[in-house]
This record gives structure tokens, C-alpha cells and sequence, in this order.
């Protein structure tokens, strides 16, 4: 499996050759490195040594996770074995399971004496369990490895981390085929990106940054995003996804893909495919109180007005940055606008036209460089690198509670139709709507 070929990539990229070990600190910056040696990420890196089925990989895989469970203490470890005996993650047991569970059913026959340890060790941990207030994932998890099957997970983490649940039950004898029906109706299989609902829209770079939830359902599907092919620490969570005993159901979507929702951070989301990449457009809802639809979006102002420059931009759409990209007012290139221009992004695969009217105050248009709230790639010897387009309106005057009006129409580029023309008669036009 890919998934699990990338996993030993990434253990063995991020293993030093003086302690065996993978060292890894999650809360380090890019460009710092990383001393620190983490039980989980070195206990998925045993779990990928032994899926290998190598003899030497085997023995190795073994023995590292021989040396990591002395560190146990009343069923749960230290995320840095530098920390022991404190344990700074109530619920890092629950993590570690997973990874016990798969060496131990599915490689007993070569762990010798680990049986016992292991055994022994799981039982520790769902021990404390019992005796712990879980959040909604943990005891999922918890349930699953008794083959029951909790409630519905809610959001991009839940999902991911279920979906290692939903593993674990089926083993245990549970049918798991209507809850992965249920994971690729939030997901969409051309963009491979999830879409349901979220808080937040997570990105890293110029692209949606990757989950494991991305990595599940991109396995099972058998097609991965150029994104995921990157080596990553989050890749050595990929020795957790196995093989499914079933086909899945996976149902085409649109394209481009549309998402407005008034209580998310992004409101309006859309996303379509260029020739390399996944594209994204986003509004950024801030303090602003948002209603409407897609086609039209009524943005409120709070209260208080800004006091700053910065704080003057107001109302911010955020687009990848990107060569297929051109932005135009009026039909010519420009970096400012009024109120009433036509704001065209022209894109390989889609066509936005934008136009925004003010109630209540004086605006301005500016189109810049910047990074959505959402960015992950602003770290380290990065801090100060841009990798969205922004377009931003900027409040030169403005009453309490004024109102701006968002027109947005998508055009689909005829280079980019939907691959799965069934759902063409959702959009009559060439004009989309949700």
C-alpha cells in the first residue's frame, strides 16, 4: 500500500542513526531541529517496519518497540521520552492502541515474549480509559475496540481518527461498509479534499493542507493528490490504514466544488482542479456577521470601528497564488478598485466575477499579496512568505453596523468540465449555485 510505503519513508527520513530512534518535535519551528524523541511517531514508525514483512525491518520494528514500553506509567506515556515519568496527553494511550493492536493480531507469530507485554499493556491503557472523562474521539475508539460502533463523528479530526476506530471494529467483527459510505459522502474523490462541515479550512502553501483523513480515503480510492506525495511526519500515520475487505461506494461531485456555510470561519469555499494542483477561493469572515448565498453574500460590520491600517481591511477573500491565475478590474490588470467594478479572477478550470456595493459607508478595493488565517506554512524561515492573493476591501469611513453586498457568479472554463457529467444538471448554466 502507498500509504504504508510512505510511512517508512518518513520514519527513516526523520531517524538518527546514533539512537535508532525517530526524533521529532511537533512544536518546533521549520529550520529548527528536532532533538526530541516522541513514543507515538516512533511507535507508528515499528508499526511500518514490521508491515514491510522484511525480516530485518521485523526484528528492528520489534525492538523499538521493546525499548518504548518500559516508559508506560498507569497505562498511558510520555509524548517525549525525556519527560517521563510526566505525561503532558491525558489521552496519548488511546493513540498508541491502535499501533499495539495491529502488532500484536497481526504479527504474534513473530513477537515471541511481546505477546505478553503487549497484552498486558492494552490492558493498562483501556483501564485508564474506564476511569477517564473521553472526548468524542477516544471513546469512539474505545467502543470500537470492543466492536460497538459510536455516535456519527462530527468534522475533519473525528473523521480521521474514526476511521482508525472503524478499522479496529471490523476486525472485531463489526461491519464498517455504511460508515465508510458515510466518510466518502464528505469527501470529494477529483479534488481529494474533504467537505463537510468545518470550522476551519486548513491550509499549507498554496494547497489545502493534508489530513489523514485525506490519506484513508485517497488509499482506499486508489488516486492521491500531488500534495500527499511530499514526505511528511504525518505520513507515518499512514502504517495505521489497511486494506478495506470491501469496495467503497464513492459517489461523483461537481466541479468546481462549492461550499457556503454563514458559521464558518470560511463561509464561501470553492475549490477546483488546475493541470498540477488543487485551487482554492475563500472569504474570510473575521468579525463580520455573514448571511445570504453564494450568488449573493450580505457582509455586516461590527460596532466597532478599526483604528489601524491593518485593521482597515476589513472584508478579505483569499485566492491560491498561483501561475493559472490572472486578476483583472473593468476587464484590465489593476491592483486597487471602486465599489461597483468587476472583479475577474481567470483561472485554468474557473471563472469568478466578483462586484461589491456598500451601505452605510466609503470603501475601497485593494488586491495584494497575503496569507488566509488558516495558513500553516508561516513559520520559521517562511514567517514572512505570502501564498494567497487577497482581495480586500478597505474601510475609509463607515457608520456602526454598515452593510457590503457581495456578488458572485462562477463560470466553468470548458478546459475543466466535470468529470462526472451526471451532476451537470445540477448547474442549468454555466452560472453555478450551491
Amino acid at each position: 500500500m502507498q500509504t504504508a510505503n510512505w510511512a517508512l519513508q518518513a520514519g527513516r527520513s526523520l531517524q538518527r542513526k546514533q539512537t535508532g530512534f525517530v526524533h521529532y518535535c511537533a512544536q518546533s519551528e521549520d529550520g529548527i531541529s528536532h532533538d526530541t524523541i516522541p513514543v507515538l511517531e516512533n511507535a507508528l514508525f515499528a508499526l511500518a517496519l514490521f508491515r514491510t514483512r522484511l525480516a530485518d525491518n521485523v526484528l528492528e520494528g520489534k525492538a523499538l518497540l521493546e525499548r518504548l514500553l518500559p516508559f508506560e506509567v498507569e497505562g498511558n506515556f510520555p509524548v517525549y521520552l525525556h519527560e517521563f515519568p510526566q505525561m503532558h496527553d491525558p489521552f496519548l494511550h488511546l493513540r498508541l492502541l491502535p499501533v499495539l493492536f495491529w502488532v500484536r493480531s497481526d504479527f504474534a507469530h513473530v513477537i515471541g515474549d511481546l505477546k505478553e507485554r503487549l497484552d498486558g499493556c492494552m490492558e493498562g491503557i483501556l483501564q485508564r480509559a474506564q476511569e477517564q472523562s473521553l472526548p468524542r474521539w477516544a471513546a469512539y475508539r474505545c467502543l470500537a475496540f470492543e466492536g460497538k460502533l459510536g455516535p456519527t463523528p462530527q468534522g475533519l479530526f473525528e473523521w480521521g481518527e474514526a476511521l482508525i476506530s472503524l478499522q479496529i471494529a471490523e476486525k472485531r467483527g463489526l461491519a464498517i461498509e455504511e460508515e465508510i459510505a458515510k466518510a466518502y459522502a464528505e469527501w470529494h474523490p477529483d479534488l481529494h479534499l474533504y467537505t463537510g462541515p468545518a470550522l476551519r479550512r486548513h491550509q499549507r502553501g498554496s494547497e489545502p493542507d493534508l489530513s489523514l483523513f485525506d490519506l484513508f480515503l485517497s488509499e482506499w480510492q486508489k488516486d492521491f493528490p500531488m500534495r500527499g506525495s511530499e514526505i511528511a511526519p504525518l505520513h507515518l500515520r499512514g502504517a495505521l490504514i489497511r486494506p478495506l475487505s470491501f469496495t467503497p461506494k464513492i459517489e461523483s461531485k461537481p466541479l468546481p466544488y462549492i461550499h457556503f456555510d454563514e458559521a464558518e470561519e470560511c463561509p464561501l469555499f470553492i475549490g477546483w482542479k488546475g493541470e498540477r494542483s488543487v485551487h482554492t477561493f475563500a472569504l474570510a469572515k473575521r468579525h463580520l456577521s455573514v448571511e445570504g448565498s453564494v450568488e449573493e453574500i450580505v457582509l455586516t460590520f461590527p460596532e466597532e470601528r478599526p483604528d489601524t491600517d491593518e485593521k482597515r481591511l476589513e472584508i478579505n477573500f483569499f485566492l491560491d497564488h498561483h501561475p493559472d491565475h490572472e486578476i483583472f478590474v473593468q476587464g484590465a490588470k489593476a491592483t486597487t478598485f471602486q465599489m461597483g467594478d468587476e472583479v475577474e479572477i481567470r483561472s485554468d478550470g474557473a471563472k469568478i466575477l466578483l462586484s461589491f456595493s456598500g451601505e452605510g459607508g466609503k470603501f475601497f478595493g485593494h488586491i495584494l499579496r497575503g496569507n488566509r488565517p488558516s495558513q500553516h506554512c508561516c513559520t520559521g524561515k517562511r514567517e514572512f512568505a505570502a501564498y494567497d492573493w487577497r482581495i480586500a476591501i478597505r474601510t475609509v469611513s463607515r457608520e456602526k453596523n454598515a452593510i457590503m453586498r457581495v456578488q458572485v457568479h462562477l463560470q466553468q472554463e470548458p478546459e475543466s468540465q466535470p468529470l462526472h457529467p451526471s451532476h451537470a444538471s445540477h448547474y442549468p448554466h454555466k452560472e453555478l449555485s450551491p
